[in-house]
């Protein structure tokens, strides 16, 4: 394991062997429960899997915007695991004294969604695709989605490589949100929606999407944005304080070579896999 790796995972040491010396029978039965980013749905319902089967110990998974499921731990929902899109929503609940540890566990990269009609677009070119006079650029909610956040930082280095770019995508960004209690996503993804009934031309998404994507339909492309433009999302998992002791080995798991590879075949950047192998 590389040692920055090592370093994520020495916090954890404490807790882990509390989880050795007091977990019964009785908390493994009960289950655990995760919260995550709605982006982590696929990969972490696969981590949940396989711990489970290794384990014997139920996962329930439930997935949405980060701000919205921290907002919802602050409420009181007993959670165990919360897995969030940024580092940010995992960092408060530490410091407001919900959670007992956090730590970075993936990193993404930030991607066009594009429709065919939009013609064919590359890195290089994706830039001035957003600037096209009368283009309608889909975004998520910021303070809210991580992913409005990152988009933000987006337009920001945006500005840096044109004057005036940040503000001219900021006058045409047009919020998507999926709020608790919407309808069901006609396609199965709202920013598809969006793209299909002509709301929005364009979308920032996580490159992490690709495969789910491509199942969804086969008249969009994913174009990642020139590194330059690249603003790193990374995301950070915290265990909620009065968690059930198994929570820090879900945790773990999380951040072991098995779970850095699930995240690496979900299309994520994976910071823990061993060198070499």
């Amino acid at each position: 394991m590389r040692i920055a790796s090592r370093r994520l995972v020495l916090p954890f040491l404490p807790a882990l062997l509390a989880v050795f010396g007091c977990a019964s029978p009785a908390w493994a039965q009960d289950g655990l429960v995760l919260y995550g980013a709605g982006s982590l749905r696929e990969a972490m319902t696969e981590v949940a899997a396989a711990f489970t089967a290794s384990e014997k110990i139920p996962v329930t998974t439930q997935f949405g915007a980060s701000g919205r499921m921290r907002e919802r731990i602050e409420a009181g929902e007993k959670v165990d695991v919360f897995t969030s899109a940024d580092l940010g929503h995992a960092r408060k609940l530490v410091q407001d004294g919900r959670a007992s540890v956090m730590a970075l566990f993936a990193q993404n990269t930030l991607c066009l969604l594009a429709p065919a009609r939009a013609g064919r677009i590359d890195s290089a070119g994706a830039l001035d695709a957003l600037l096209k006079a009368g283009v309608k650029v889909g975004v998520s909610p910021p303070k809210v989605d991580p992913l409005g956040d990152y988009t933000v930082e987006l337009f920001t280095a945006a500005g840096r490589l044109k004057p005036g770019a940040e503000a001219a995508l900021q006058g045409r960004a047009v919020v998507l949100d999926n709020p608790p209690g919407a309808p069901p996503s006609p396609s199965g993804d709202y920013y598809l929606d969006a793209l299909n009934d002509g709301r929005v031309d364009l979308a920032v998404v996580y490159c992490s999407g690709r495969e789910r994507y491509a199942k969804l339909s086969k008249e969009v492309a994913m174009v990642p944005f020139a590194p330059e433009l690249q603003v790193g999302p990374q995301y950070g998992l915290a265990v909620v304080k009065g968690a059930k002791p198994e929570a820090m080995l879900l945790a773990l798991r999380i951040l072991s070579p098995e779970g850095q590879a699930i995240l690496a075949r979900n299309g994520y950047k994976a910071i823990g896999l061993p060198q070499g192998r």
